[in-house]
């Protein structure tokens, strides 16, 4: 037999809107390269894409089991979507966990995909020994993670954990995605900075601002490129979005009180560290701050991955 086939790990899927990636997890870490594939339209496809990604792997691996990480809220225990999102249409009330095991004969764990992204992180880190880990995903949108002694917390009805819709603002200034006004997520996301700059763009000329030629189809990449090269108005875009990203941050800091803070996701990439910890700290009460500890991701993507994977292993053993 290959001698791969003798590791045995778990298969770790991260179901997004526009892709699913796949690898194989042993003792957090990632053997060989994943695989990716489009994300088709509609729940039976995307369970049928899933099912050859399993049908892929088992040509190389022993599988214990797959873990599978997608956006919504998941029923931890029945492992069925009980909460989606426009990115997934249709995604609600899916058996996801039950349709899998079905077609593969081994055990699944369905996650909701912030969470997954959490335990990663901690996993990967050796950070389950701490008492709180808060895991902030910056992206398009944002995802959080809370694990209390190592353990997931995933609230009374499934839905701890949605950190980027918790509201900072007064007034109804911004539409969430969720439907809901001045959400966390429509300031400190990648498209709450597009949308700061676009509020201080107006009344400019574009002698003022070179970012004014590239509107209305402005993206987070072309801001930090123009305040790279010394435009001030993107300069103070992107420091407003600091701010939004800070304030956020505190609340979180004030409610959960934890060990660190991982920010993880695209728009990580954007964040000035010392600058965030130095708005955080300012905004915190002085216990809360002297021991603030905000730190960047280093797992470049694969967090869900891992952690999807080793919650299947976890579930297993303790089965055992």
């Amino acid at each position: 037999m290959d001698a791969l086939k003798l590791t045995m790990p778990a298969l770790g899927i991260d179901l997004g809107g526009t892709k699913i990636r796949a690898a194989a997890v042993l003792d957090n870490k990632i053997l060989g390269e994943p695989l990716q594939v489009p994300t088709p339209n509609g729940p039976d496809n995307i369970v049928r894409a899933i099912l050859d990604l399993v049908i892929a792997f088992q040509a190389k691996y022993i599988l214990k089991g797959i873990g599978i990480a997608t956006a919504g809220i998941i029923d931890g225990e029945t492992g069925e979507v009980i909460g989606s999102t426009g990115n997934l249409p249709g995604w609600t009330g899916t058996p996801l966990k039950l349709a899998v095991e079905r077609s593969t004969l081994l055990p699944v764990h369905v996650e909701n995909d912030a969470n997954a992204a959490a335990f990663g992180e901690v996993s990967a880190r050796n950070l389950r020994g701490l008492k709180c880990v808060c895991v902030v995903t910056l992206g398009t949108g944002i995802g959080g993670g809370l694990l209390i002694d190592g353990k997931l917390f995933r609230g009374a009805h499934w839905g701890a954990g949605e950190v980027g819709h918790a509201r900072i603002s007064l007034g109804n200034k911004r539409l969430c995605t969720c439907g809901l006004f001045d959400c966390w997520e429509a300031y400190g996301s990648g498209r709450g900075m597009v949308a700061t700059a676009k509020d201080i763009l107006q009344g400019l000329t574009p002698g003022q601002s070179p970012l004014l030629e590239l509107m209305p189809e402005l993206t987070t990449r072309q801001i930090v490129k123009a305040a790279n090269d010394g435009d001030i108005i993107a300069q103070r875009a992107i420091n407003v979005w600091h701010e939004h990203v800070a304030i956020g941050i505190v609340n979180l800091a004030h409610v959960l009180d934890p060990d660190v803070f991982v920010l993880t996701g695209g728009m990580a990439e954007c964040v000035d560290f010392a600058l965030l910890h130095e708005m955080v700290v300012d905004r915190c009460m002085a216990r809360i701050g002297e021991n603030m500890n905000i730190q960047k991701s280093e797992l470049e993507g694969i967090a869900g991955i891992i952690g999807a994977a080793q919650l299947v292993l976890d579930a297993i053993l303790e089965r055992a």
